[in-house]
């Protein structure tokens, strides 16, 4: 037997069947169901356990029925797996209820047993609908197989049947309010899984990145210290028209803001290299506390630098700094051009 192309297959069907992980969870757990329920009732038919009478052997058939009728539906994806779990422990609490009446009143050797282990088979149809995450069904298989079963109890008037009946009522009463919450929880967790799937996927098309492009992105951008190989791991994430992008990004950002840079040194030379760089981000707009973050210094100490900045550059009292550097820069672009009109003047003129 050729167990990795089994495994292969049934990983296939349930892909298939299923769309994610819960749902696959739900068909194996009803698939284990079927094949016990399958096999147990076959051992009974062939004489290998349980009551060999014809009723609980025609209870049995009808089960079984039910069961492979179901399957064949689940298959035929005209039913959903919730629906025909539900339908089979339905029908198997009804040939329960149908036993125990049996058993009650024809008493047939070692009943009291059969009646026990009949309330049993319920116990376990309620656990593996808990598994499932059946919505409803549990709760009524269990409020069925306790009223039929203190019935059969009261009407015998055997204590061995009430000894287990506050075992099998406190059980069956915890199986079910526990499976209830598990199956909200489940489904709450269901639910923020596909909504952050969906904010991912418009995430990612919003910015027109894969997931691996934005782990490049943000495992850069999160490194105060990005050394080469950084920059190498980076790269190897994007995609060559990515990596066009963002090169291109980077020469349009260097090209302006070390442009003012340079022009806030030449027109400024006293200033150190922190004050034009504070210069610079109060050009762009940027309040104390961004200033600092992006600095790396406090709020206190970018106003030491403002006012440092203030002494160096005579500005008047009252006038914003801002203002005075926008000025400046504004008069020396002025300055410049009306330089560069008048040097092409003079040369034209000497040309003559």
């Amino acid at each position: 037997m050729n167990f990795p192309n089994i495994r292969k297959s049934a990983r296939a069907f349930l892909q298939l069947r299923a769309a994610d992980p819960i749902s696959r969870h739900q068909v194996i757990v009803y698939l284990l169901h079927t094949a016990i329920v399958v096999i147990v009732i076959t051992m009974q038919l062939t004489g290998l356990g349980g009551s060999q009478k014809v009723l609980p052997k025609a209870m049995s058939m009808i089960h079984l029925s039910a069961c492979l009728t179901a399957l064949s539906l689940f298959l035929a994806r005209k039913v959903s797996v919730t629906v025909a779990f539900s339908s089979v422990a339905l029908v198997a609490q009804a040939t329960i209820v149908c036993r125990f009446i049996y058993f009650s009143h024809v008493r047939p050797e070692q009943y009291l047993h059969f009646i026990v282990l009949n309330q049993i088979t319920s116990l376990m149809a309620v656990v593996f609908l808990v598994m499932c995450f059946v919505k409803y069904t549990p709760f009524v298989v269990a409020t069925v197989s306790l009223i039929t079963y203190g019935s059969v109890a009261t009407y015998l008037k055997e204590p061995t049947l009430w000894n287990f009946f506050g075992f099998f009522l406190s059980i069956q009463t915890f199986l079910c309010v526990l499976g209830e919450l598990l199956r909200r929880n489940v489904l709450n967790v269901q639910t923020e899984n596909s909504n952050l799937h969906h904010r991912e996927t418009r995430l990612m098309r919003a910015v027109r990145l894969n997931g691996r492009e934005m782990e490049g992105y943000l495992r850069m951008s999160s490194n105060d210290n990005p050394t080469a190989d950084d920059a190498d791991r980076l790269f190897a994430m994007l995609t060559p028209k990515s990596q066009r992008n963002l090169i291109n990004a980077v020469r349009l950002h260097l090209r302006r803001h070390l442009t003012d840079d340079c022009d806030l040194a030449r027109l400024f030379p006293m200033l150190t290299k922190s004050e034009v760089d504070v210069c610079n981000l109060i050009l762009q707009d940027k309040k104390m506390n961004e200033i600092g973050q992006l600095l790396e210094k406090s709020e206190k100490n970018v106003g030491v630098v403002r006012a440092h900045i203030r002494k160096k550059l005579d500005v008047p009292q009252g006038y914003e700094l801002k203002q005075f550097l926008t000025e400046k820069l504004e008069d020396e672009k002025t300055g410049s051009i009306i330089s560069r009109v008048t040097h092409k003047h003079s040369k034209i003129r000497s040309n003559k």
